[in-house]
């Protein structure tokens, strides 16, 4: 609830991007190790109307998106998808989630077909 209070009411003229999409690979490091921060319980971290309301993109979806992530582990509780992210976010970090690609997705589900339809003609 703090999260999306702070989402919500901040001022987004002071956040340093509008989309992950924009961060450079410097950036990107540091925004992990705030993330580590929190995780931590490091007090600066914890601040969600100091650097947590300028580092989270503009984008909304983005910005709910690491909320989530923080908050409670990926339930989701804000029901949130991936819908809303940019193609190019969920490219960058989709392989190492262990999140499947369309084409391991569509493989994947052909297989199963099969071997339903191999039952179905067994029985």
């Amino acid at each position: 609830l703090e999260w999306a209070k702070m989402l919500e009411n901040r001022n987004v003229e002071n956040c340093f991007y509008d989309t992950f999409d924009n961060m450079n690979l410097g950036n990107l490091t540091l925004f992990c190790k705030l993330i580590t921060l929190y995780a931590r319980g490091d007090e600066e971290a914890q601040d969600l109307g100091g650097i947590w309301a300028e580092m989270l993109p503009i984008n909304k979806e983005e910005a709910l998106f690491i909320a989530q992530l923080l908050c409670d582990g990926g339930i989701n509780k804000y029901n949130l998808s991936c819908g809303g992210l940019t193609k190019n976010l969920l490219n960058d970090f989709t392989p190492y989630m262990g999140l499947m690609d369309q084409e391991s997705l569509d493989a994947f589900l052909e297989e199963e077909n099969k071997e339903a339809e191999a039952e179905n003609l067994e029985s």
